[in-house]
Protein backbone atom coordinates (compact mmCIF):
# COMPACT_ATOMS: atom_id res chain seq x y z
CA UNK A 1 0.00 0.00 0.00
CA UNK A 2 3.27 2.54 0.79
CA UNK A 3 4.09 1.34 -2.80
CA UNK A 4 1.49 2.27 -4.29
CA UNK A 5 0.52 5.92 -2.71
CA UNK A 6 4.45 6.38 -2.95
CA UNK A 7 3.87 5.74 -7.17
CA UNK A 8 0.80 7.74 -7.48
CA UNK A 9 2.32 11.14 -7.94
CA UNK A 10 4.66 9.30 -10.78
CA UNK A 11 1.41 7.73 -12.16
CA UNK A 12 -0.68 11.09 -12.08
CA UNK A 13 2.13 13.04 -14.40
CA UNK A 14 2.05 9.87 -16.43
CA UNK A 15 -1.73 10.35 -17.20
CA UNK A 16 -1.70 13.88 -17.60
CA UNK A 17 0.78 13.72 -20.02
CA UNK A 18 -1.32 11.02 -21.90
CA UNK A 19 -4.10 13.08 -22.04
CA UNK A 20 -2.53 16.31 -22.75
CA UNK A 21 -1.60 14.44 -25.94
CA UNK A 22 -4.46 12.82 -27.38
CA UNK A 23 -7.06 15.25 -25.51
CA UNK A 24 -5.00 18.19 -25.03
CA UNK A 25 -5.33 17.81 -20.88
CA UNK A 26 -8.15 17.08 -18.37
CA UNK A 27 -9.19 15.12 -15.63
CA UNK A 28 -6.83 12.45 -16.57
CA UNK A 29 -4.46 13.23 -13.36
CA UNK A 30 -7.31 13.11 -11.31
CA UNK A 31 -8.74 9.91 -12.44
CA UNK A 32 -5.53 7.72 -11.92
CA UNK A 33 -5.13 9.41 -8.76
CA UNK A 34 -8.52 7.99 -7.49
CA UNK A 35 -7.90 4.73 -9.30
CA UNK A 36 -4.69 4.44 -7.21
CA UNK A 37 -6.37 5.70 -4.04
CA UNK A 38 -8.75 3.42 -4.58
CA UNK A 39 -5.99 -0.12 -5.05
CA UNK A 40 -4.99 1.35 -2.09
CA UNK A 41 -7.51 0.69 -0.06
CA UNK A 42 -8.51 -2.26 -1.36
CA UNK A 43 -4.42 -3.32 -0.83
CA UNK A 44 -4.89 -2.26 3.01
CA UNK A 45 -7.85 -3.54 3.66
CA UNK A 46 -6.68 -7.30 1.99
CA UNK A 47 -3.76 -7.08 4.10
CA UNK A 48 -5.49 -6.12 7.66
CA UNK A 49 -7.69 -9.19 6.86
CA UNK A 50 -5.12 -11.30 7.79
CA UNK A 51 -5.72 -9.85 11.57
CA UNK A 52 -3.47 -10.32 14.27
CA UNK A 53 -0.05 -11.70 14.24
CA UNK A 54 -1.01 -15.56 15.25
CA UNK A 55 2.68 -15.95 16.29
CA UNK A 56 2.82 -13.13 18.93
CA UNK A 57 -0.72 -14.45 19.65
CA UNK A 58 0.49 -18.32 20.16
CA UNK A 59 3.97 -16.56 22.08
CA UNK A 60 1.78 -14.54 24.79
CA UNK A 61 -0.39 -17.69 25.29
CA UNK A 62 2.69 -19.99 26.00
CA UNK A 63 4.12 -17.36 27.72
CA UNK A 64 1.09 -17.17 30.50
CA UNK A 65 -0.14 -20.83 30.14
CA UNK A 66 2.79 -23.86 29.34
CA UNK A 67 -0.58 -25.81 29.71
CA UNK A 68 -2.92 -23.78 27.12
CA UNK A 69 -4.59 -27.23 26.05
CA UNK A 70 -6.60 -27.72 29.77
CA UNK A 71 -7.29 -24.36 30.15
CA UNK A 72 -10.14 -23.56 27.79
CA UNK A 73 -10.78 -19.77 28.67
CA UNK A 74 -6.93 -19.38 27.70
CA UNK A 75 -7.80 -21.49 24.55
CA UNK A 76 -11.21 -19.88 23.09
CA UNK A 77 -9.33 -16.79 23.45
CA UNK A 78 -6.27 -17.47 21.45
CA UNK A 79 -8.28 -19.65 18.88
CA UNK A 80 -10.92 -16.25 18.62
CA UNK A 81 -8.11 -14.18 17.61
CA UNK A 82 -6.31 -15.87 14.80
CA UNK A 83 -7.56 -15.45 11.22
CA UNK A 84 -8.65 -18.12 9.27
CA UNK A 85 -5.97 -17.54 6.71
CA UNK A 86 -3.23 -18.02 9.90
CA UNK A 87 -5.80 -21.09 10.64
CA UNK A 88 -4.87 -22.50 7.07
CA UNK A 89 -1.36 -22.02 7.70
CA UNK A 90 -1.39 -23.55 11.10
CA UNK A 91 -2.81 -26.59 9.96
CA UNK A 92 -0.75 -27.00 6.74
CA UNK A 93 2.35 -26.39 8.70
CA UNK A 94 1.50 -28.90 11.59
CA UNK A 95 0.14 -31.56 9.12
CA UNK A 96 3.27 -31.25 7.44
CA UNK A 97 5.01 -31.94 10.65
CA UNK A 98 3.37 -34.89 11.73
CA UNK A 99 3.27 -36.87 9.10
CA UNK A 100 6.80 -35.84 7.46
CA UNK A 101 8.77 -34.22 10.49
CA UNK A 102 11.65 -36.94 10.33
CA UNK A 103 12.04 -36.66 6.97
CA UNK A 104 12.53 -32.71 6.63
CA UNK A 105 14.05 -32.75 10.42
CA UNK A 106 17.13 -30.44 9.27
CA UNK A 107 14.67 -27.84 7.88
CA UNK A 108 12.50 -27.67 10.69
CA UNK A 109 15.11 -27.45 13.32
CA UNK A 110 16.78 -24.62 11.01
CA UNK A 111 13.50 -22.59 10.71
CA UNK A 112 12.75 -23.09 14.65
CA UNK A 113 16.36 -21.44 15.23
CA UNK A 114 15.80 -18.65 12.94
CA UNK A 115 12.70 -17.73 15.04
CA UNK A 116 14.32 -18.07 17.86
CA UNK A 117 17.17 -15.80 16.51
CA UNK A 118 14.18 -13.46 15.54
CA UNK A 119 12.81 -13.29 18.80
CA UNK A 120 16.43 -12.80 20.55
CA UNK A 121 16.94 -9.66 17.90
CA UNK A 122 13.97 -8.40 18.73
CA UNK A 123 14.57 -8.15 22.27
CA UNK A 124 17.85 -7.30 22.14
CA UNK A 125 16.75 -4.39 19.55
CA UNK A 126 14.23 -3.22 21.55
CA UNK A 127 16.93 -1.88 24.12
CA UNK A 128 19.12 -0.15 21.27
CA UNK A 129 16.49 1.14 19.07
CA UNK A 130 16.91 -1.24 15.77
CA UNK A 131 14.68 -4.03 15.85
CA UNK A 132 14.41 -4.71 12.27
CA UNK A 133 18.10 -4.86 11.62
CA UNK A 134 19.16 -6.79 15.01
CA UNK A 135 16.62 -9.30 14.24
CA UNK A 136 17.59 -10.11 11.19
CA UNK A 137 21.68 -10.70 11.67
CA UNK A 138 20.41 -12.82 15.24
CA UNK A 139 18.10 -15.25 12.51
CA UNK A 140 21.30 -15.61 9.96
CA UNK A 141 23.71 -16.48 13.36
CA UNK A 142 21.04 -18.63 15.44
CA UNK A 143 20.61 -21.06 11.85
CA UNK A 144 24.30 -20.82 11.17
CA UNK A 145 25.07 -21.71 14.86
CA UNK A 146 22.36 -24.32 14.39
CA UNK A 147 23.44 -26.12 11.60
CA UNK A 148 26.67 -27.47 12.57
CA UNK A 149 25.64 -28.00 15.78
CA UNK A 150 22.19 -29.71 15.19
CA UNK A 151 22.40 -32.49 17.85
CA UNK A 152 22.23 -29.58 20.37
CA UNK A 153 19.78 -27.87 18.67
CA UNK A 154 17.42 -30.82 19.08
CA UNK A 155 18.24 -31.33 22.73
CA UNK A 156 17.66 -27.41 23.00
CA UNK A 157 14.13 -27.13 20.85
CA UNK A 158 13.51 -31.72 21.79
CA UNK A 159 13.65 -29.99 25.48
CA UNK A 160 11.27 -27.16 25.05
CA UNK A 161 8.89 -29.32 23.02
CA UNK A 162 9.52 -31.89 25.98
CA UNK A 163 8.39 -29.05 28.66
CA UNK A 164 5.01 -27.75 26.52
CA UNK A 165 4.21 -31.69 26.80
CA UNK A 166 5.06 -31.99 30.78
CA UNK A 167 3.13 -29.27 31.85
CA UNK A 168 -0.10 -30.14 29.55
CA UNK A 169 0.32 -33.90 31.11
CA UNK A 170 0.79 -32.50 34.53
CA UNK A 171 -2.89 -30.39 34.23
CA UNK A 172 -4.78 -33.37 32.39
CA UNK A 173 -3.43 -35.87 35.10
CA UNK A 174 -5.14 -34.35 37.68
CA UNK A 175 -2.41 -32.40 39.46
CA UNK A 176 -2.74 -29.00 40.52
CA UNK A 177 -2.50 -26.63 37.16
CA UNK A 178 -0.56 -24.09 39.49
CA UNK A 179 2.51 -26.03 39.80
CA UNK A 180 2.30 -27.16 35.99
CA UNK A 181 6.22 -26.03 35.95
CA UNK A 182 7.25 -29.26 37.86
CA UNK A 183 6.09 -31.12 34.81
CA UNK A 184 7.58 -28.95 32.31
CA UNK A 185 10.88 -29.51 33.91
CA UNK A 186 10.37 -33.43 33.77
CA UNK A 187 9.37 -32.66 30.31
CA UNK A 188 12.43 -30.30 29.97
CA UNK A 189 15.40 -32.78 31.54
CA UNK A 190 13.94 -36.02 30.10
CA UNK A 191 13.26 -34.76 25.98
CA UNK A 192 16.89 -32.45 26.34
CA UNK A 193 18.96 -35.76 27.85
CA UNK A 194 17.73 -38.21 24.71
CA UNK A 195 18.68 -35.88 22.74
CA UNK A 196 22.10 -37.40 22.66
CA UNK A 197 21.21 -40.99 23.21
CA UNK A 198 17.96 -41.50 21.42
CA UNK A 199 18.08 -38.77 18.17
CA UNK A 200 15.46 -40.39 15.82
CA UNK A 201 13.24 -40.79 19.05
CA UNK A 202 13.44 -36.69 20.18
CA UNK A 203 13.07 -35.28 16.47
CA UNK A 204 9.75 -37.44 15.83
CA UNK A 205 8.51 -36.42 19.32
CA UNK A 206 9.62 -32.68 18.64
CA UNK A 207 7.92 -32.95 15.17
CA UNK A 208 4.60 -34.58 16.03
CA UNK A 209 4.03 -32.67 19.64
CA UNK A 210 4.59 -29.34 17.67
CA UNK A 211 2.68 -30.66 14.34
CA UNK A 212 -0.12 -31.98 16.30
CA UNK A 213 -0.58 -28.61 18.36
CA UNK A 214 -0.32 -26.03 15.64
CA UNK A 215 -2.84 -28.71 13.49
CA UNK A 216 -5.56 -28.65 16.63
CA UNK A 217 -5.22 -25.08 17.19
CA UNK A 218 -5.54 -24.08 13.55
CA UNK A 219 -8.47 -26.51 12.98
CA UNK A 220 -10.29 -24.94 16.23
CA UNK A 221 -9.72 -21.23 14.62
CA UNK A 222 -10.77 -22.34 11.74
CA UNK A 223 -14.46 -24.11 13.01
CA UNK A 224 -14.61 -21.06 15.73
CA UNK A 225 -14.58 -18.63 12.70
CA UNK A 226 -18.19 -20.78 11.60
CA UNK A 227 -20.88 -18.24 13.28
CA UNK A 228 -23.39 -21.50 13.59
CA UNK A 229 -20.76 -23.43 14.77
CA UNK A 230 -19.54 -21.05 16.94
CA UNK A 231 -21.79 -21.15 20.52
CA UNK A 232 -21.52 -24.95 20.61
CA UNK A 233 -18.20 -25.60 19.84
CA UNK A 234 -16.85 -22.98 22.90
CA UNK A 235 -19.74 -24.87 25.04
CA UNK A 236 -18.10 -28.20 24.24
CA UNK A 237 -14.53 -26.80 25.12
CA UNK A 238 -15.68 -25.58 28.32
CA UNK A 239 -17.83 -28.44 29.72
CA UNK A 240 -15.03 -30.86 28.27
CA UNK A 241 -11.66 -29.64 29.47
CA UNK A 242 -9.73 -32.93 28.34
CA UNK A 243 -11.46 -32.86 25.06
CA UNK A 244 -8.40 -30.87 23.08
CA UNK A 245 -5.50 -32.34 25.18
CA UNK A 246 -6.93 -36.10 24.03
CA UNK A 247 -7.56 -35.29 20.61
CA UNK A 248 -4.10 -33.30 20.02
CA UNK A 249 -2.00 -36.57 21.89
CA UNK A 250 -4.09 -38.63 19.33
CA UNK A 251 -2.84 -36.91 16.80
CA UNK A 252 0.52 -36.73 18.02
CA UNK A 253 0.57 -40.95 18.57
CA UNK A 254 -0.40 -40.83 15.00
CA UNK A 255 2.25 -38.95 13.40
CA UNK A 256 4.61 -40.76 15.41
CA UNK A 257 4.12 -44.13 14.44
CA UNK A 258 4.44 -42.71 10.49
CA UNK A 259 7.39 -41.69 11.29
CA UNK A 260 8.61 -44.29 12.81
CA UNK A 261 7.15 -47.15 10.29
CA UNK A 262 9.03 -44.94 7.35
CA UNK A 263 5.78 -42.70 6.29
CA UNK A 264 2.98 -44.03 4.44
CA UNK A 265 5.77 -46.08 2.15
CA UNK A 266 7.53 -48.26 4.89
CA UNK A 267 4.44 -48.79 6.48
CA UNK A 268 2.73 -50.51 3.52
CA UNK A 269 6.31 -52.64 2.99
CA UNK A 270 5.39 -53.27 6.75
CA UNK A 271 1.94 -54.70 6.29
CA UNK A 272 2.65 -56.80 2.98
CA UNK A 273 4.99 -58.56 5.02
CA UNK A 274 2.29 -59.59 7.47
CA UNK A 275 1.45 -62.51 5.99
CA UNK A 276 4.27 -65.24 6.49
CA UNK A 277 3.54 -67.29 3.86
CA UNK A 278 3.44 -64.90 1.37
CA UNK A 279 6.01 -66.25 -1.53
CA UNK A 280 8.96 -64.43 -1.98
CA UNK A 281 9.79 -62.97 -5.39
CA UNK A 282 12.61 -65.32 -7.18
CA UNK A 283 15.61 -63.63 -7.38
CA UNK A 284 16.79 -62.30 -10.81
CA UNK A 285 18.96 -64.43 -12.56
CA UNK A 286 22.79 -62.91 -12.49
Amino acid sequence: MIIIRALAPILGQYGDSANSITMGGGSGSSNTSETVERAARETGTMLADTGENAIHVLNQTLRTKLDFLNHPDALTDMVTQINVVWAAIFVTIGLLCVIHGYKWHKTVILALAGMLGVWAGLTVGERIGETTVVASCMAVLFVVLAWPMLRYSVALFGGLAGAFLGANVWTALGYPAADHHYGALIGLIVAGMLAFTAFRTVVIALTTVGGATLLTVGGLAALVHVESWRPSLIQGLESKPLLVPVLAAVIAATGAVIQAGGGFSGMNACANRADPKAKKKPAAAG
